[in-house]
């Protein structure tokens, strides 16, 4: 006979309340940031390029509003969810310009990295200011798994030390995200989910820029990026602020 862990249990019951939150019509933010992830599905798969620069840049931004919406927060917790929100919503414009996933320009994805990285560090100080700390374990699996694909990528050309560096940062991101536990609150525990499903998000994208263009593999992946990319948005903004939520309360 098999056991639930504690943290299993108030991790599944938190996705689930955060997906039927998605659904109600009461607070308009929530439905908002479906219709713009499957809005920016749907371009994609379809490769109908003006649906996507209606509805991609409205993912991050419909979070961020779940997030702020979910309860009060201090005005530095705040300023620094914002700034995340702001970091990601420009690098997807960056990313979206620029040819989208299939690009091939080194530089357009590097300043796109370079946005990101902005919104992983403000993220990052935010988790640190809730109390989240770093666990030696989740330290050493997000290392090795930073160690390979920079060196995967460096391998393939020194321009690609700036994405090494990038891959590095998100993996320190996840490591933290992964850290938390249940002084952080039962909302915060999706950053166990967060973090590895980001690091998911921006695997594809590489997967992607190697593929065919116009092949149902290349549509699959771009659906594929924005599946993984709304949805560790949604949780690390969402979870974040809710750890910060539960350090307010407790200090």
């Amino acid at each position: 006979m098999t056991t639930t862990s504690p943290f299993a249990t108030r991790l599944t019951r938190a996705l689930r309340e955060r997906v039927r939150s998605l659904a109600d019509l009461s607070r308009p933010e929530g439905p908002a940031f479906l219709a713009a992830a499957v809005g920016t599905e749907v371009a994609k798969a379809t490769e109908f390029g003006p649906l996507e620069k209606l509805c991609k840049p409205l993912i991050v931004p419909a979070a961020l509003t779940i997030a702020l919406r979910d309860g009060r927060l201090s005005p530095v917790d705040t300023a620094l969810l914002s700034a995340t929100g702001a970091a990601y919503t420009t690098g997807d414009v960056i990313l979206m310009l620029g040819g989208g996933h299939a690009s091939r320009s080194s530089t357009r994805l590097v300043s796109g990295a370079a946005a990101f990285g902005v919104g992983h560090l403000a993220l990052g100080g935010l988790m640190l200011r809730s109390g989240i700390r770093f666990k030696p374990v989740q330290l050493a699996v997000h290392g090795v798994i930073a160690g390979a694909a920079g060196a995967v990528l460096v391998s393939e050309g020194r321009e690609n030390a700036p994405l090494a560096a990038y891959g590095g940062l998100l993996a320190t991101l996840s490591a933290l995200a992964t850290s938390v536990d249940r002084r952080s609150g039962p909302a915060a525990s999706v950053l166990a989910v967060a973090g590895p499903v980001f690091l998911l998000s921006d695997s594809l994208i590489l997967a992607r820029r190697k593929t065919e263009g116009g092949t149902a593999l290349a549509r699959a992946l771009d659906v594929g990026v924005i599946d993984t990319y709304a949805t560790a948005a949604l949780l690390l903004l969402t979870g974040t602020a809710a750890a910060a939520r539960a350090a307010g309360r407790s200090a």
